[in-house]
């Protein structure tokens, strides 16, 4: 557990404040909190350095940093984010496969679906890895990534056209997938055109289609979907009301995740989140739409057949499934799904147990057999 100084240190030599905060508000908010929070911070660190010593993790400071940033919903406390940090780690070693999960700890993309590439493009893939610490939105990211051929750029280097940022905790103890944001290209440079992104889609919106993506990764691995309300993000907050770029940001993002989860006719869910259906329509209204609009439907159905179909053939190569115990006759019980997705309600309240949820890491160690 570092001092209080040390962690302001820590702040100050950041590589990078990230999610729209500066060094110096890290730095004190790392002061206010190392001071306010010990404890709960001490336990995640407990946490952080068990995973260092099996080479998991590599940057203490940017753990310890990950765990005070804010939040981008804004009700999370610094308590709250422990036990979301720490619940997402327990569940991250069970939910892929060993070479799939040492690859993800390295910090290499893992590619979840080779796709078609438009034309002037070596590549085109469907990826998830671990976010940097820096990320407010989540600690994994769901990107579509392109890579121009050589004869077209000299050096290319990969694009992510989209990105989708996404936890796994519990919220009322009901295991989600945590859509924490959805966003565009940021690298002004090296763009991929809106004509590119039309043609290798066949019409699709990339954050329509990393949204359903997720449906898929949240019904394989039996999660309830969620997503930020975006009354509550991060920028809604008065503090950042006075100032007329984030104003105008706030705006942007508010309508854009509107559009976005009413094109899912997602629900009202717990304080700050919206709960998404895990099935979308298949056909795509195609049979109601007019013989021209018809054929466009037709073919982005197809295009999302053919995507849903190497997804679930990769998902059995890299993912792990939470499965029932083995039962054995008259031996021993089946035991329940352990993170089964409970059916969520829409008046979701709120929970007034505020106890973090241990970490098993640090429940595991040597022991006789009684």
């Amino acid at each position: 557990m570092p001092g209080i100084w040390q962690a302001a240190r820590w702040a100050t030599q950041a590589g990078a404040a990230g999610g729209g905060i500066s060094r110096s508000r890290l730095a004190w908010g790392a002061l206010r909190d190392t001071f306010a929070h010990g404890p709960v911070l001490k336990r995640w660190m407990r946490v952080v350095y068990e995973l260092k010593a099996r080479g998991i993790v590599r940057d203490v400071p940017g753990e310890y940093l990950r765990a005070l940033r804010p939040s981008v919903h804004r009700g999370t406390t610094v308590a709250e984010r422990v036990a979301q940090l720490t619940d997402h780690m327990d569940w991250l070693e069970t939910a892929f496969h060993p070479k799939a999960f040492e690859r993800l700890a390295s910090g290499a993309p893992l590619v979840l679906a080779d796709l078609t590439p438009p034309r002037g493009y070596e590549w085109m893939r469907l990826q998830v890895q671990r976010a940097p610490s820096q990320s407010p939105e989540g600690e994994m990211l769901l990107t579509l990534t392109m890579q121009r051929m050589a004869e077209a750029r000299e050096k290319p280097q990969p694009v992510d056209a989209s990105v989708l940022a996404f936890s796994r905790f519990r919220i009322d103890k009901v295991a989600c997938l945590a859509i924490g944001g959805v966003r565009g290209q940021r690298n002004q440079v090296m763009r991929v055109s809106p004509a590119e992104m039309i043609q290798a889609l066949h019409g699709w919106k990339a954050s329509v289609l990393l949204v359903r993506v997720a449906q898929e990764l949240a019904r394989y691995w039996d999660l309830q979907l969620v997503g930020l309300n975006p009354a509550a993000h991060r920028l809604q907050g008065w503090s950042y009301r006075w100032n007329s770029r984030h104003r105008e940001t706030a705006r942007r993002i508010y309508e854009s995740y509107t559009s976005l989860w009413d094109h899912f006719e997602a629900k009202n869910g717990p304080p700050g989140w919206v709960i998404i259906p895990l099935n979308s329509d298949e056909k795509l209204a195609a049979m109601a739409l007019s013989p021209e609009k018809r054929s466009r439907q037709t073919r982005r159905a197809d295009f999302w057949i053919r995507t849903r179909n190497l997804l679930r053939l990769q998902f059995k190569l890299l993912l792990e499934r939470q499965r029932l115990e083995p039962r054995l006759s008259r031996v021993t019980e089946q035991m329940p799904r352990t993170s089964a997705a409970v059916p969520l309600d829409p008046d979701w309240g709120d929970d007034d147990d505020d106890e973090i949820v241990p970490s098993h890491l640090l429940e595991t160690g040597p022991g006789n057999l009684d």
